[in-house]
This record gives structure tokens, C-alpha cells and sequence, in this order.
């Protein structure tokens, strides 16, 4: 099988899509001959064995150069399959399909979908029900696209997985709290893009100076920043970092920055709960949450809000779901794991499969099989 995967969403890029992008692309390289257009860089971080064109790393640039450079390479050759890593690729893989008659298929994370830009809703979205086959990350995913007009019976729902890595060490994550300065006794972890959807200033104002009063050897740790590269720029670190001040917890509160992914499965495994404080906003969705199942696998719960597609996310890997905006209930949840050391309700162990590379990339093949003609 020849397969053409077109995103942007490719390492240096930094984020889940990412890396579900480039695990994806390693995984088809088992039983595919696999040629890329990606990001400018993305060759370091992918096998010497796939083809790669790349392209600007700007949005506009990346969406231009990606359709000059996949017009000219399937003028050139035949693909059975071509890959479009978001709903940003759908007007693309139309034009392929409508000129060369490629078989199609395009990965949806949620926010591709209702992304609040009347361009994008009049232009991307429609090319959507065109795609031979789509694959959504949630239920929430495909209710969403279903909504759009996507046909149901196209539709797919594939679960992201993650890396499963070694369990970190005493000495490691010695190593690691040393290296950071991370003093408190325990720690909550947020861990990705800060945005508003993310919800880490109103759980901040709302929630943080309570379960600091009741757990005082506590902290927070934040690793990641704001999104740049992201489709919907809503940087909301200034907004939290007000937060931080009008509570005054500046010295319980510690901002990582963008680390890589050994210390970040690092921070995890040292956390004792990770929070994922969502709340609603227009025009944006957690698709998925794929910050819940890297969590799991080093054995860290999640404390989530009900919002987007992580239901399907702790369905997974098992732990609470809070309403969305119970910050009581929130706060009770996440005291309980700070003051007891209450552990995640299915062992690392029994959720590998699940949540494992290896079951995404054989569900992605019987998908993308699916999509080519018999």
C-alpha cells in the first residue's frame, strides 16, 4: 500500500496532535510505503524510510506550500490512500480526490470541526463530507461532524493511544526534582497548551486556595505554554498568571515551560493527580484528551471536568468525571488523592492495551482498509 499523510501537525511542532501524528506515521511504516508533506524540520523526527516534503511552519504558508507540493507528487505517482492529519487538510484531499481520484481519509480532534471562523466553516468544513472515510478521536468527535453533514457511516471512532513508557525510577525522579526546583511534598500537574478551554485560571481562582488551605505542603506544576502554533491562538497565560497573583500562591505555583517528552513523563509519574479543570467555550473542544492517557500510563489519575471528549479518555483508563463546572466537587476529588495517596482505579499494567500505540495503529489499519477500493 502507497499512503500520503498531509499535516502540519508534525514534531518540532509541539503538542498531543503531534505526537499522535508522528506515532501514527511510524505505525503505517509497518505495512505501508509512506511518503509525507509536513512542517519544516518534521524529516529529524521521522524514519529514514518515509519520503519527505516540507514546508513552511506558518499556517498560511504550510497550506499553500502542502497543496502545490501534493498537487505536483500525485501528478507524479500513485497513492491508495491519501492522509489528511486535520479537518485544515479536507479542501486538499477534495481537490486530489476531484482531479487524480485518490481515495481519502481525514483525522478529526474536535476542534477542526467548529473552529469559530466563518472561512473555515464555509470553506473546510463542507470539503468534509466528501472524505471516503473520517476518523474521529471521540463520540464527542463524531456527534460534531455528524452535525455538520459528515455521513454517519464514514465516520470512525479510534481512541487515541500513547507511548507506554518505563516506569521512572526513584533516582530519576530524584533527578528531575532537583533539576526543576520542585519542593513541594506533593504536587498537582497540568500538563499542556494554555488556553481558556483548559480552564487553569478559574480553576486557579476558584478552586486552588482551598485545596492549599486543607493540603499546605502542596503545590501546582504547570508544563507547557501558550499556543502559537495551535488553530485557535486563545493564549491564555496572562490571564492565569493574574490569576496566580490576585490569590496570592505565586510561591505555590511553578511554570516548566515546554519540556521533552522523557520529563514529561517525568512530571507525570511524580504528580500525585493530574487536574484537567475544562470548561466550555464557543467555537473550541477538548476533542479528546490525550494529556488523561500519557498520565495512565506511568499510573497517575486524572480529575477531570465532564466537557468535550475526555469521558471517552477516562472511560479508558478509569477515574473520576466531575460535572462541568463543580468546582466543590472538584475540589473534594482532588484533596482526596493530595491527603490519602489514593491510586488510579486499574493498575499501568491493565490499561497498556488500551491505551498502547500498538492498539491505535492496528485499528488505524483496519480503518485506512476500509477506505481502499477491493
Amino acid at each position: 500500500m502507497r499512503v500520503l499523510v498531509i499535516t502540519r501537525n508534525l514534531p518540532p511542532l509541539v503538542g498531543g496532535m503531534e505526537r499522535l501524528l508522528q506515532n501514527l506515521v511510524l505505525g503505517v511504516t509497518e505495512y505501508a510505503d509512506v511518503t509525507v508533506i509536513g512542517p519544516r524540520g518534521c524529516h529529524a523526527h521521522l524514519p529514514e524510510t518515509v519520503e519527505t516534503h516540507e514546508c513552511s511552519n506558518k499556517l498560511a504558508g504550510f497550506l499553500s506550500g502542502s497543496t502545490l507540493t501534493a498537487l505536483r507528487i500525485v501528478r507524479k505517482d500513485r497513492f491508495d490512500v491519501v492522509i489528511g492529519g486535520s479537518g485544515l487538510m479536507a479542501p486538499l484531499l477534495f481537490l486530489l480526490k476531484t482531479l487524480f481520484k485518490c481515495r481519502t481519509l481525514v483525522l478529526l480532534h474536535g476542534l477542526d470541526i467548529i473552529v469559530d471562523h466563518w472561512l473555515y466553516q464555509r470553506v473546510f468544513v463542507p470539503t468534509l463530507r466528501h472524505a471516503d472515510q473520517v476518523v474521529a478521536n471521540s463520540r464527542n468527535t463524531k456527534r460534531l461532524a455528524a452535525k455538520k453533514g459528515v455521513p454517519e457511516e464514514r465516520i470512525s471512532i479510534i481512541h487515541p493511544g500513547t507511548h507506554i513508557p518505563e516506569q521512572p525510577d526513584a533516582e530519576r525522579k530524584g533527578e528531575f526534582l532537583q533539576r526543576y526546583r520542585i519542593s513541594f511534598s506533593r504536587y498537582m500537574l497540568f500538563a499542556g497548551r494554555i488556553t481558556r478551554r483548559k480552564g487553569l485560571s478559574p480553576f486557579i481562582r476558584k478552586s486552588l486556595p482551598t485545596i492549599l488551605h486543607a493540603c499546605p505542603d502542596a503545590g501546582l506544576v504547570v508544563v507547557g505554554d501558550n499556543a502559537s502554533d495551535s488553530l485557535n491562538r486563545q493564549g491564555e497565560k496572562a490571564e492565569v498568571l493574574a490569576a496566580i497573583n490576585e490569590a496570592g500562591l505565586g510561591d505555590k505555583v511553578m511554570f516548566l515551560g515546554q519540556v521533552d517528552d522523557r520529563d514529561l513523563e517525568t512530571a507525570y509519574a511524580c504528580a500525585t493527580v493530574h487536574i484537567f479543570p475544562l470548561i466550555e467555550v464557543p467555537g473550541d473542544v477538548e476533542g479528546f484528551g490525550m494529556v488523561v492517557i500519557e498520565a495512565a500510563a506511568v499510573g497517575t489519575p486524572t480529575v477531570a471536568f465532564d466537557v468535550g471528549g475526555v469521558a471517552d479518555a477516562l472511560d479508558l483508563v478509569g477515574g473520576p468525571l466531575i460535572q462541568s463546572g463543580d468546582y466543590t466537587g472538584l475540589i473534594k476529588k482532588i484533596t482526596k488523592y493530595l491527603l490519602s495517596e489514593e491510586i488510579t482505579s486499574k493498575h499501568p499494567d491493565e490499561i497498556n492495551d488500551l491505551i498502547s500505540w500498538n492498539r491505535y495503529s492496528n485499528s488505524f489499519h483496519i480503518a485506512l482498509n476500509a477506505t481502499t477500493p477491493h
